[in-house]
């Protein structure tokens, strides 16, 4: 009899996992057509780039395939994950993808190991799959988008975009903070569905309570997965407010690395401290040797007063949202400083020049 009642429960569980209805969305382009400024700022997002598709467009593979025994080929490549700190690699394998055992560190340039004994137990389906794209249903494995756009924090915007901007629409602004707080928790909280399928909450949308969707690893005996969620999501947040991390005593950024510093001959050796590309110096500046051309020369020191215009303009679907640093970080847009050896060329050159760079070299913080 009791084996009767898990039975039916874990059926009943397993519900939660089933088909998800995808007729909703819309995509974030569709979303873009009335709120382009939004559209515009999300597109520089981690989440906008979070997975690509290496078939359509190769140049988003970043790692060094030249590298012997590297134990998989470019052509193995069907998806990237990231291009800005770490990059990593699926390959399809029967009916699911699978993250390839090496990842590539885009600050140094190197390969690292990645779960390079237990790779192949996990399918990119069950463990990864829901919190790297827009609407997922695990029934077909068919998602609304795959990467993280617009309707992962607002919901699906068909009756919204269909209405002329009049129709529902979920505006996490305006939720109750619990339940503002479980978009974001839905995929930085780490736990399984009711089932104990999948790595990620099947079916869950914007505005509802993840605790119906979600069973969070870290739970109490006396908390409701709700309860235990909205725990977990504010240590997320606290780990992530550079409060408990070490702060360079260099660059003033949360968690830097703190190996010793090398001693480096010049003006530089704020610079090399961290950034260990010297030996290829003229590949990151994409400068000849003969430019002589200095850290300061292309990266402008923040200042207190443009860090409160650069402030003033972020919002959560700007690049900038996700990567708020000390007054003294260096400004990420170089191309500010292309015109005064480039005169005669504009800025939307300069950033379309830097681009095609693939980005330049970043801390790894």
């Amino acid at each position: 009899m009791r084996r009767l009642v898990w039975g039916l429960m874990a059926l009943l569980a397993a519900g939660t996992a089933g088909a998800v209805d995808l007729t909703g969305y819309v995509g974030s382009t569709r979303c873009g057509e009335c709120h382009a400024d939004k559209y515009e700022g999300w597109k520089e997002t981690f989440h906008a780039t979070v997975v690509q598709d290496a078939r359509k467009n190769p140049d988003v593979i970043l790692g060094d395939f030249s590298v012997p025994n590297l134990g998989f080929t470019k052509d193995d490549v069907d998806y990237v994950i990231g291009g800005h700190w770490d990059q990593r690699y699926m390959k399809k394998i029967g009916d699911d993808y699978f993250v390839l055992p090496k990842l590539w560190s885009i600050q140094s340039q190197q390969w690292r190991p990645y779960n390079v004994w237990s790779w192949r137990k996990k399918p990119y389906g069950k463990f990864c799959k829901g919190c790297h794209v827009t609407g997922f249903d695990p029934a077909t494995g068919a998602v609304a988008e795959h990467r993280i756009g617009c309707e992962a924090c607002h919901g699906p915007g068909r009756a919204h975009a269909e209405a002329g901007g009049e129709g529902p629409i979920v505006h996490p602004g305006k939720l109750p903070q619990a339940r503002s707080e479980m978009i974001c928790a839905a995929c930085h909280v780490r736990g399984r569905d009711p089932s104990g399928t999948y790595y990620f909450p099947v079916g869950f949308r914007p505005g509802e309570d993840l605790g119906r969707y979600y069973v969070p690893l870290d739970k109490l005996p006396d908390e409701t997965n709700s309860q235990a969620i909205l725990r977990n999501f504010a240590k997320w947040k606290e780990e992530r407010s550079g409060k408990n991390k070490v702060r360079c005593d260099v660059c003033g950024i949360y968690g830097a690395d703190k190996k010793p510093r090398k001693e480096v001959e010049g003006g530089m050796s704020f610079c090399f401290g961290c950034h260990e590309f010297k030996d290829r110096y003229a590949e990151h500046t994409h400068h000849p040797d003969t430019a002589k051309l200095v850290c300061f020369d292309c990266h402008v020191q923040q200042t207190k007063d443009l860090m409160a215009q650069e402030k003033a303009k972020r919002d959560v679907h700007s690049y900038g949202y996700f990567l708020v640093h000390p007054d003294n970080c260096y400004d990420r847009r170089i191309e500010r400083t292309c015109p005064k050896c480039h005169g005669d060329r504009g800025q939307e050159w300069a950033r379309r020049t830097v681009e095609r760079w693939r980005r330049p070299l970043e801390l790894d913080h």
